[in-house]
């Protein structure tokens, strides 16, 4: 099965409008993608080819990224959340149909934590420089609030899984804004959230 994202870094896009990364460095690229719910739903991915973000969290690149992509996002939207479906191996349910590592970084302005102390996972706090070593090779979920100026200071949340789980994060923020009949992302597409989140992002610093 073809990578979408190593395609979008060989320019190939599937979705002309919004597949072009609008922020980059030699190691990460932006998007805001299909499915975006809301506005100001983008994902951050790594242009090595890989099943999950453990292994950056806790790197000086990551940091160095997530510190100009984060402050970028908060000077748009204000307050914003970062969640990762953690799998680790090609078709995982985690990843949904997903293989390539991605972080979520959306513009939310409530919390998903009783939400995820509600759910039937057990959750444990945890710095995001030590999710690498507490994850080992299982698959995860980790959520995190970003109201620290620093990524490397941020702190979060994190489950590892017994079995897969799909769409975990994108379930909650559908039900929040009553369109958990839409969360699934190869269906319900929201293209036109995805082009105003761009639009809005690239005029701040183009």
């Amino acid at each position: 099965m073809e990578c979408r994202f190593c395609n979008i870094l060989n320019k190939n896009y599937t979705y002309k409008e919004i597949d072009k990364p609008f922020f980059e460095n030699e190691n990460f690229f932006s998007i805001s993608s299909i499915g975006s719910i809301i506005e100001g739903w983008t994902l951050v991915v790594p242009k090595k080819h890989t099943f999950s973000m453990k292994e950056f969290y806790g790197t000086k690149p990551f940091e160095i990224y997530m510190d100009s992509f984060t402050k970028l996002m908060q000077n748009n939207y204000g307050k914003i959340i970062a969640f990762e479906h953690g799998t680790n191996c090609k078709g995982s349910l985690t990843g949904c149909g997903t293989d390539h590592a991605h972080l979520h970084i959306v513009a939310f302005k409530d919390s998903l934590i009783d939400k995820l102390y509600s759910s039937d996972l057990k959750w444990m706090e945890c710095k995001i420089s030590e999710i690498k070593n507490i994850v080992q090779n299982e698959e995860y979920l980790f959520y995190s609030e970003l109201n620290q100026t620093n990524w490397k200071d941020s702190k979060g949340y994190l489950a590892i899984l017994d079995i897969p789980v799909s769409q975990f994060f994108r379930k909650l923020i559908a039900d929040y804004y009553g369109k958990l009949n839409e969360s699934d992302y190869k269906e319900f597409k929201f293209l036109a959230n995805s082009i105003a989140t761009i639009n809005k992002i690239t005029n701040t610093y183009i």
